[in-house]
Order: structure tokens, then C-alpha cells, then sequence
């Protein structure tokens, strides 16, 4: 069923005055006008149309589809308008989620920048340690720190996060001096538990050959600021980007451990699902925060 056509059908029907003119206007056979009229009175249950042999005169309800028919195909042009415009230019919403931690220190700065350029987008930004689903909770992005699984969203890697392992002054007085990684074996760790195995440190060797420490439980969490801020209290050694310990760093309450080591480094990827027509404010988003970072 096309409504739509049909509606269009009728109003050149209705405007021509007979079948073979509106078919001439459509470029189709006159017996298909009147096949797709036929249909359409069928359909409905009612007579639009009263046929003589000189001309087509409407019925009160084919009067009443006329008006009704118009404004809703009027509406559907304005719709089809209004989603051509939005595809070409940079303007709507955006619904973006983010980590916590991250959002809360690196996106103002960006999310500031691209808003200045583009005025007539509006942004829904919800911040979060797990993750979203992006399907089934309407995001039309999200920013995620690491590994991802394997799934049917689409990735783009925007920039690398540099991790860094620290504790404070007092934790190092007491538990060092460290000279090597396996000097933090079995101490106790800040644990984050949105991450798989945070309470294993992981390192690559000179060699290239990887190594690892493993911390003890002490405080596990699920936000990577609450666990920087007890890192700064002494109660542990926090492996973490060094976004989240920059503040602690900076103040002297936390000290890195081992700069030297080549701890790993994550990255950050921005998720979409997919989709054959990505909206231009979305794929606008994406392009300034890979600049941007």
C-alpha cells in the first residue's frame, strides 16, 4: 500500500478534472489512473469520485479526502525539506555520552569550541563510567577510554591517553624506595572496577616483552576520582590516565612511580552505530574532537 502516491494520484486527478488528463500529467496510462482510483475508493470503503461521460465530479468525502490529502502531503515535503537541509548542514541535536572522569576534565574545552562553530546544534550529554548502549538508549555518540569488544558499532580513534602510576609522597616513604616494577608486587592498589584486571600493572620491557605486577584489593570503586583522591590520602598505589591524577600530580600529593617504564598507553575511540546515513552534525562532532584532541 502507497498511500502517499495515492494521495498525490488523486490531488492531479482532482485538479485535471478527468483520467486521461491526470495521466498525461503523470506521464502514466489513463487505465492506471483509474486502476489506482479503484483501488483507492476499494481501500477506503467509500465513493470519492461520481463519474459521468463528461467529466469527474468529487463527493463530499472525496472533498474531504481532497483537504486532508493536501495537508498531509504537504507535510511529508516539509518533513523530506526539513531532513535534505539537515543532512547538508550542521545543525540539530546530539545526544553524546562520555566517562565521568574525562568528560568532566578534557570535553568542555571541546564541546565549547565546536558549539561556537556550529550555533544551531544542541547537545544531550551524559556522563557515565559504564557503558551505555548506544541502540537501545538513543545515542547518536559515545566517547570510550581502551580496548573495545568486538560489536557492529563503528570506531575512529581519536587520540592516545597516556597512563601514569603514582601514590602519594607518604605511601612512597613507606613502601619504597621502588627501583623496579616488581618492587610494587603485592601492594595495595586503587581499583577500578569498570576495567578488567586494574589490579594488574602491565609494562613493556626494552626487549619488547611485557610485564606484570599484581596489586592486592584495597579499595575498589567505579569512578577513577574518588580513587585519585584516596591515592593522594595514602591508601594505595593507582595505576590510571594521567588526565585523572593531573590535579594531584601538579599539587605534589601524588608522585609517579617509575616515570621511566613504559607503562601502556589506551586510547580514545569514538563509537557509533551504524548507520547509511550518518547525520552531518554527528560526523561534524566527530572530525573536530579528532582534531581537537
Amino acid at each position: 500500500m502507497d498511500a502517499a502516491r495515492d494521495m498525490a494520484t488523486f490531488q492531479v486527478l482532482a485538479r485535471t478534472g478527468t483520467i486521461s488528463a491526470a495521466a498525461h500529467e503523470l506521464g502514466v496510462a489513463p487505465s492506471a489512473v483509474s486502476r489506482r482510483l479503484k483501488a483507492l475508493e476499494a481501500r477506503l470503503g467509500i465513493e470519492l469520485v461520481r463519474r459521468s461521460t463528461r467529466a469527474m465530479v468529487l463527493t463530499p468525502a472525496g472533498e474531504a479526502y481532497l483537504a486532508r490529502s493536501k495537508d498531509l502531503l504537504q507535510s511529508i515535503d516539509a518533513l523530506e525539506e526539513e531532513m535534505r537541509k539537515e543532512s547538508l548542514g550542521v545543525a540539530g541535536p546530539i545526544r553524546l555520552a562520555a566517562p565521568l572522569s574525562f568528560g568532566l576534565c578534557a570535553l568542555p574545552k571541546r564541546i565549547d569550541g565546536f558549539l561556537r562553530q556550529n550555533p544551531d546544534v544542541t547537545m544531550e550529554i551524559d556522563l557515565r563510567d559504564d557503558q551505555v548502549d548506544l541502540v537501545r538508549e538513543g545515542f547518536d555518540l559515545a566517547l570510550r577510554i581502551g580496548d573495545l569488544p568486538p560489536s557492529t558499532l563503528i570506531a575512529k580513534k581519536l587520540t592516545p591517553i597516556e597512563m601514569t602510576v603514582a601514590a602519594s609522597p607518604e605511601f612512597v616513604e613507606k613502601h619504597g624506595p621502588f627501583r623496579k616494577p616488581a618492587d610494587l608486587e603485592g601492594l595495595p592498589g586503587l581499583i577500578y572496577a569498570n576495567a578488567p584486571r586494574s589490579d594488574v600493572l602491565n609494562w613493556t620491557e626494552d626487549d619488547g616483552s611485557e610485564g606484570r605486577v599484581q596489586l592486592s584489593r584495597g579499595i575498589v570503586a567505579n569512578n577513577g576520582d574518588i580513587l585519585a583522591a584516596l591515592a593522594a590520602k595514602g591508601h594505595g598505589i593507582y595505576g590510571a590516565p594521567r588526565f585523572i591524577m593531573q590535579e594531584y600530580l601538579d599539587a605534589g600529593t601524588l608522585v609517579e612511580i617509575l616515570p621511566e617504564v613504559d607503562w601502556p598507553t589506551n586510547t580514545l575511540h569514538a563509537i557509533w552505530p551504524p548507520t547509511a546515513h550518518l547525520p552531518a552534525r554527528v560526523r561534524a562532532l566527530i572530525d573536530y574532537l579528532g582534531e581537537a584532541f
